[in-house]
Formats: C-alpha cells, sequence, structure tokens
C-alpha cells in the first residue's frame, strides 16, 4: 500500500491523542480494568464464575447468537492478562503500520469491520456444528472473546498476503490460539480484501 493512502494536508499538534492504535489500545485495556473492578478478578474476569456477563457482552452462539450486539461488543472483552497483552502487543505493532498506509477513518474501518467479520466466522463455524451434529447442549454455549479478528484483520490490511504469511512464519503466530481459528481466520481475509479495496479506490482516481 502507498504511502499516499494517509489524506495529505493532515497536520496534527500532538498526533498521539489522535492515533486510533493508541485510542483503541487504551478502550481495550480500560474495559478489561473496568469488568475486573465490576467482578472482582483481574486475572480471569470472564470465568465461569461470572458468566452472567458472558452470556449479556460476550459472542456466546447457540448455534445463532443470544443477543446481535454480541458481534460487536465481544470485540473489546478479553479472557486473561496474557489475553489482552498479546492482542495489545500486536495491535500496537500492526496498527501504527497501518496509520502510515491509509487515513484514521479507514483505519476505524478496518478494526470494526475485521473484528465484525470475525465474530460471524465464529458464528458460521457454530452453525456448520449445529447442522453437522445436532442442537448444541445449552449449558456448553460455544463463547468467544476478544479483538484477535480485528488484530489479524489490521495485520493483513498492514502487511499484505506474502508480509502476513512471512510473519506467521517467523513470529511463529498460532492462527488457532485459544480455539479462535474461525475469528482469526475471518479477521485476516476480510483484512486482506480491504487492503486491496484501497488500493484500486486510489488508483481509479
Amino acid at each position: 500500500m502507498p504511502r499516499d493512502f494517509q489524506e495529505s494536508g493532515e497536520e496534527e499538534s500532538n498526533p498521539y491523542l489522535t492515533s486510533p492504535t493508541l485510542v483503541f489500545s487504551l478502550i481495550l485495556i480500560c474495559i478489561y480494568i473496568a469488568i475486573g473492578f465490576l467482578v472482582g478478578d483481574f486475572i480471569s474476569p470472564l470465568s465461569i464464575q461470572n458468566s452472567q456477563i458472558l452470556l449479556v457482552l460476550a459472542q456466546c452462539d447457540g448455534p445463532l447468537p443470544i443477543y446481535p450486539w454480541t458481534l460487536v461488543t465481544s470485540i473489546f472483552l478479553h479472557a486473561s492478562i496474557i489475553h489482552i497483552a498479546s492482542n495489545i502487543l500486536f495491535l500496537l505493532l500492526f496498527g501504527f503500520i497501518l496509520e502510515e498506509q491509509v487515513t484514521k477513518t479507514r483505519w476505524v474501518t478496518t478494526f470494526f469491520l475485521t473484528g465484525i467479520a470475525g465474530s460471524l466466522t465464529f458464528v458460521g463455524a457454530d452453525l456448520a456444528g449445529f447442522f453437522l451434529t445436532g442442537f448444541p447442549n445449552a449449558l456448553s454455549l460455544s463463547c468467544g472473546v476478544g479483538a484477535s479478528g480485528s488484530v489479524y484483520g489490521i495485520m493483513g490490511a498492514a502487511t499484505g498476503l506474502r508480509g502476513v504469511v512471512l510473519i506467521i512464519f517467523i513470529a511463529g503466530l498460532d492462527l488457532f490460539a485459544g480455539g479462535g481459528f474461525f475469528a482469526h481466520i475471518g479477521g485476516l481475509i476480510t483484512g486482506l480484501l480491504l487492503r486491496r479495496f484501497w488500493s484500486s479506490e486510489l488508483k481509479n482516481f
């Protein structure tokens, strides 16, 4: 993606205050801390003991989402300190790279579209399981949380297919980590498609 994806003429006195990478990273951290305070558990705030929050805000399917808004809210939830730390690390790494290539509006669009795509592929996997194995046990709903879909999507939009393959190989990223393969791959593919869309749109001017 060429450098001229960034809108020309944008001069900001303090770019850190308007950096979508930093803003969204802080939002994710603040939400994690707030839920930790709410449930009294900062290590695993979304544990089974705190399952009520899971049912209301997380992407729990049986096989369809219990609440439609969880397609978005689940993006901002994390199951543990390690979970959020790893997502924040990669969001900072690839988020700043993407900021150099696209406008802030497109950055935010990429974050939400890839995150929602990750949630939808998670739902799709549950639906496939429903049709293949029958109606799931209501006591063992499949729940997914985290910004991994958005992070993989931003990585794809920032580096492209070759970059993604190289990064996964060198860094040893586990697409299956946490059982979130479908969310990861859904976000990643959407990010790669958005990269192509941003590129082709500019070429048409």
